[in-house]
């Protein structure tokens, strides 16, 4: 059985994760199972960080397992983007944790102004910045 979660043959990247956000507003995610060459559905982003995020409410019974490829199309305010991701985590709640594979220099500016854009409300709301 092979081990999804050992990282082994992958090379060595660097890569700096930002904090996790909830965004106050819906962003959608068309998935796409490219594994097992199945269209999941459309799934509602329930938080990310630039390198992973999670999904919530695929709609019916997905066909996905830990270690599977997909397509995600997010989509939001400043257009669609193509990523590519590996399933990490499935909850029984329907939850899907992924991991984002390093996109295209103008898919991680896509991902960087959504990022801001979503965490600024967030921001503005924290009570640690009041006082």
């Amino acid at each position: 059985m092979e081990d999804f979660f050992s990282g082994a043959g992958l090379p060595e990247l660097e890569r700096r994760g930002l904090p996790r956000i909830v965004s106050p507003e819906k962003i959608v995610a068309a998935v796409d199972n490219l594994t097992r060459h199945e269209m999941l559905g459309t799934a509602e982003l329930a938080d990310f960080s630039c390198l992973g995020m999670s999904l919530k409410n695929l709609p019916g019974d997905p066909v996905a397992a830990a270690g599977d490829r997909l397509w995600v199309s997010l989509i939001a305010a400043e257009g669609i983007i193509p990523l590519t991701a590996k399933l990490v985590h499935v909850h029984r709640d329907g939850l899907l944790g992924l991991r984002i594979d390093t996109p295209s220099a103008a898919g991680q500016h896509f991902l960087l102004r959504l990022y801001e854009r979503v965490s600024q409300p967030a921001r503005a709301e924290s009570p640690l910045d009041a006082g």
